[in-house]
């Protein structure tokens, strides 16, 4: 796996809510997480309980895809990304503890309500930052492959 550019991580790990497109035997459904990113894996890890609709639908079709973005006023402040991710809804064992653990330290209040534990496996990303130069975009792929 390619490593994935310093403003692309930087800017995924500065936010926390990922807006999330499913679909399922009733047509396209969307979702709002909050998430927590690991780098090394380069993946989201989101809590939502398998029973919701966009949970159930991961379960079924687990290829997903997704924007992380600000709410901008302007143009020229646009930032963000656009992916695709495999939805992977992770099992009791050390993962899934692992993931739990790096979830609760940013986002306490999730200790309050159980919920299982998913790793959004990114699979490619186009990132759009407007700041320093008008739509410019960064491109990454797990496989490595030019986007």
């Amino acid at each position: 796996m390619q490593p994935v550019s310093r403003p692309v991580a930087k800017f995924i790990a500065d936010n926390h809510v990922v807006s999330l497109a499913v679909h399922d035997a009733d047509g396209l459904w969307a979702a709002s997480c909050f998430y927590v990113f690991d780098e090394e894996k380069m993946l989201l890890v989101i809590l939502t309980d398998t029973g919701t609709r966009h949970g159930r639908a991961m379960l079924e079709h687990p290829a997903v895809a997704g924007t992380i973005a600000g709410q901008p006023e302007q143009i020229r402040d646009i930032c963000g990304i656009q992916f695709t991710a495999r939805a992977e809804c992770l099992p009791e064992g050390a993962a899934h503890q692992a993931a739990l653990a790096r979830y609760t330290r940013s986002h306490p209040m999730a200790k309050l309500v159980p919920a299982d534990v998913w790793a959004l496996h990114f699979e490619s990303i186009k990132y759009t930052d407007n700041k320093y130069v008008f739509a410019h975009k960064i491109y990454w792929r797990r496989n490595g492959a030019d986007g």
